[in-house]
């Protein structure tokens, strides 16, 4: 729900005149310790309820603003008083009397002393402001502070038995346990003389709103077992996530249309799991119909939610006059993790490490998931397998042994990309070599695979210390368990300098004459390499001279390539991966002799000697 569009605040406590502009379903509002952020829920809290808070009565003299005390003083004509304004969105069934928007002002105006009277003014004409206060009979404002002690359940369980009080079940309900209750207890005057009382018995409770607040909730946790009492045996991490559907309850049964919810560091006592699930469960309840939520946090959780739901405002403090201003909007959307470390808040900086550790966990799970499906993929092969880093690689391959050998392949060509797209894939070195790692000792056949010799191929060849140096085969890793091999591409002779300058993928296996090759417009695109310098403080980039050495592939015209010019290649276009499947079979022969099963055939066909 978005009823709330505005809130202008003056002279309350640290602010002295500010704004809240474009307040949205669920408003996050946060800032260093003491710096006034509460003073916006608490300023809600006043508008609707009459208190600054959950406890605490009104009173003029704290919260009246410090500056403006001070200007008041030292000057006869300011004038002392506070007003909290609110500007609301018409919902469509006002709109005919109140239109699209409108506001409501009130204002605590000092008269003489300490003593105040309030004003309540709106742009709305008079003989329509009963429509106005009818509208505003509608809201319930909760106010639920950062910290969550037992007096906070009582509460909200005073809240529910409002709730619960006037339908016609709770009373029936009420009615049947008194009845219970008599007629348990009949005899208990039965004995007492008739000139004391015709009729003595215990009456219905009167007090019910006292005892829903002797009430607790007993919970049983996952893991099972009895059950715990929520607010003196569960911890206050658990106590504060069950705040949320206690006011969601509420929202949903009371009489009230709309609720706003003002809601201190809802984090308090979570876990950093637990955090994410509140700060998305606050969301979705937000966007929800009937609830408007503005929460303070320092939880990079929430600072992190996104949503064109949410609106975000930083709160910061003069260091001069010690009040409080906000940042919002534009001016937030350029305010960035250095400058709030140079103010000496760290929130954005931590929320931003956050996001990237997170994005990276959640690749990395990503990656996992895959390789156990390649991994799946590979132990139900049953003949040996040269794994590439993507699809293009397989699809080039898979055509040169056509073109070079003319016969069935001994092993399979296959990529590590599981990715459905059309384009080059997202596989690469990285998650081949995460495969190569991954191989069960127990697979059934051998696996290669074929790493290119640039940067990325040469450095996840590398793989771990599970794997070393095979002194059989030039450019070859094999892991201990002699199932998995990493091969780095065979260099022909015409592309030494390519090889050394670590810039040799499988595409430049192919000689610079078929590498130009053009066929439906469609070719492999190339661009040099740069050379970058500091000037001042200007960049300067400049291509480097040279061939096919210093010449870098455009990703996305690998898969046009593969697809569509290696086929029209003539046979000798290919002649040079013959070098590549000769490595491969000579490792597939090696590591089949060496094998146990291999030695146990060995060891069965020799003859035995005797002395």
């Amino acid at each position: 729900m978005n009823l709330i569009q505005e809130i202008e605040i003056a002279y309350f406590r640290s602010f002295y005149k500010v704004t809240l502009y474009r307040c949205n379903h669920l408003n996050i509002i946060f800032g260093k310790n003491d710096v006034g952020k509460s003073n916006i829920v608490r300023a809600l809290n006043l508008f609707f309820n009459n208190k600054t808070d959950h406890i605490n009565d009104y009173n003029f003299s704290i919260d009246f603003s410090d500056r403006r005390l001070l200007e008041s003083q030292n000057s006869d004509d300011v004038r002392k008083f506070i007003y909290v304004k609110i500007t609301f969105a018409t919902p469509k069934n006002y709109q005919r009397s109140l239109g699209n928007s409108f506001y409501v002002k009130r204002q605590w105006t000092v008269s003489r002393g300490d003593d105040y009277h309030e004003e309540v003014s709106s742009h709305i004409r008079e003989n329509q402001r009963h429509i106005v206060t009818r509208f505003l009979n509608l809201f319930r404002f909760i106010y639920i502070p950062a910290i969550k002690d037992p007096a906070i359940f009582r509460s909200l369980l005073f809240n529910i038995y409002e709730t619960l009080s006037d339908s016609e079940e709770f009373v029936s309900t009420v009615g049947d346990f008194a009845g219970r209750v008599q007629s348990l207890t009949s005899s208990l005057f039965s004995e007492l003389p008739k000139e004391i009382a015709h009729e003595t018995k215990i009456s219905s409770p009167s007090r019910m709103d006292e005892l829903f607040q002797t009430l607790d909730f007993e919970t049983i946790s996952n893991a099972g077992g009895i059950s715990k009492s929520l607010t003196t045996q569960r911890g206050d991490g658990i106590k504060a996530r069950h705040i949320p559907e206690l006011l969601n309850f509420i929202s949903k049964k009371d009489r009230f249309q709309f609720h706003i919810w003002g809601f201190e560091e809802p984090e308090n006592s979570l876990d950093f799991v637990a955090a994410e699930a509140e700060a998305v469960r606050l969301l979705k309840i937000a966007m929800g119909e009937g609830v408007q939520i503005f929460t303070t946090t320092h939880s990079p959780s929430f600072y992190n939610l996104t949503s064109e739901k949410i609106s975000r405002f930083y709160v910061t403090r003069d260091l001069q006059d010690g009040s409080a201003s906000i940042v919002q909007g534009k001016n937030l959307e350029r305010f960035d993790a250095a400058t709030a470390i140079g103010e000496g808040f760290y929130l954005p900086a931590v929320a931003k490490a956050l996001e990237s550790y997170s994005a990276q966990q959640l690749e990395i799970i990503k990656f996992k998931e895959e390789i156990d499906v390649v991994r799946g993929e590979l132990f139900e092969i049953k003949s040996p397998i040269l794994l590439t880093e993507g699809k293009t690689d397989e699809m080039i391959l898979t055509e040169a042994w056509k073109r070079i050998r003319k016969t069935r392949q001994t092993f399979r060509i296959k990529n590590c990309d599981t990715s459905d797209g059309s384009s080059g894939g997202a596989a690469g070195a990285s998650k081949l070599s995460l495969c190569l790692k991954a191989l069960a000792a127990d697979n059934p056949h051998v696996v290669i695979g074929l790493f290119d010799r640039d940067e990325s191929g040469i450095k996840e060849w590398k793989l771990d210390n599970n794997f070393v140096a095979n002194d059989l085969f030039s450019g070859a890793k094999s892991s201990k368990n002699g199932r998995s091999f990493g091969l780095l591409l065979p260099i022909p002779d015409y592309r030494r300098s390519c090889a050394a300058n670590e810039n040799l993928p499988i595409e430049f296996l192919f000689a610079d004459e078929y590498l130009t090759t053009v066929v439906d417009g469609r070719r492999l695109v190339l661009a040099p390499m740069t050379a970058s310098r500091r000037l001042g403080s200007e960049t300067v980039r400049v291509a480097l001279d040279g061939g096919t050495e210093v010449q870098l592939i455009d990703e996305g015209s690998k898969m046009a390539f593969a697809n569509t010019v290696v086929p029209q290649l003539p046979d000798e276009a290919f002649s040079a991966f013959d070098l590549v499947f000769k490595a491969v079979e000579a490792i597939i022969s090696g590591a089949e002799n060496s094998s146990p099963a291999a030695e146990s055939r060995t060891k069965v066909l020799r003859p035995r000697i005797r002395l």
